[in-house]
């Protein structure tokens, strides 16, 4: 009985290891790499002092900031036509951004960073004006926004336009609505690149920042999610606000 009792707790031991470790390594994560903010979006390097205890047992964090863009400077109606709804889109794509108080966004950076944003004009100017000329900026259309063909209908019909954008959108990711665009599955793959390009970023500079789009940045967070990439906060998807994943990797990578 005493012989099975202790298989018993030893198997537990064993099978409570790997996630209690992870546990472990995740309470320590949130507690220490986590600045307090005193604006809206705070960009920091990773806490010295837990980096060090990191370095220590041969290992070190990196992490990576996907900010979207400020309110670009376009107006909107209640209700538009086809015809309208599709003018919106060309209208939000290349029009600036509404400014914003330089003090919502706190940048607390060492100098060797480079900052990418994507080629869109709303994403090019955030980036400008939240870094200003202390960094190197260089805008990538991989990082722009997955993109949206407004569906056709009777010039005289109108609906407000976040019905327009659903149903643009939901047949587009569905299959059928992507002509003289990028598909949804190349979209998804395109995502998965800028990734890819981040990490690499990350590994050179341990902090990666990007400047880009709600959907492209979920996207995004989705296919670091499946690389082992933890999730501390998540603003991507409003306006200056940031979604920051980090990763404890061995310290020679």
């Amino acid at each position: 009985m005493k012989a099975f009792l202790v298989f018993i707790l030893g198997f537990f031991i064993i099978g409570c290891s790997t996630p209690c470790n992870f546990l472990k390594k995740k309470s320590s994560i949130d507690q220490h790499s986590v600045v307090k903010c005193e604006t809206f979006t705070c960009i920091n390097e990773v806490d010295s002092t837990f980096q060090d205890s990191l370095l220590q047992q041969g290992k070190r964090m990196l992490q990576i900031y996907l900010i979207r863009h400020a309110k670009p400077n376009v107006k909107k109606n209640w209700f538009y036509s086809a015809a309208e709804a599709k003018q919106y889109v060309i209208d939000y794509n290349s029009v600036p951004i509404i400014p914003f108080d330089s003090s919502l966004v706190s940048v607390n950076l060492g100098p060797n960073h480079t900052i990418y944003c994507s080629s869109l004009p709303r994403s090019q100017e955030t980036a400008l004006k939240m870094f200003s000329d202390k960094y190197p900026i260089v805008s990538d259309s991989i990082f722009r926004e997955f993109e949206i063909r407004m569906i056709t209908a009777n010039s005289f019909f109108k609906m407000p336009l976040a019905i327009w954008q659903a149903f643009s959108r939901g047949s587009w990711i569905l299959g059928f609505n992507h002509r003289g665009i990028e598909s949804h599955k190349e979209a998804k793959l395109r995502a998965l690149q800028a990734s890819e390009n981040l990490i690499k970023v990350a590994h050179k500079e341990e902090t990666a920042i990007l400047v880009a789009h709600g959907m492209l940045n979920g996207a995004i967070e989705s296919e670091l999610k499946k690389k082992g990439w933890n999730l501390l906060q998540k603003q991507g998807h409003v306006n200056l606000g940031a979604t920051i994943l980090v990763k404890i990797v061995d310290s020679n990578k």
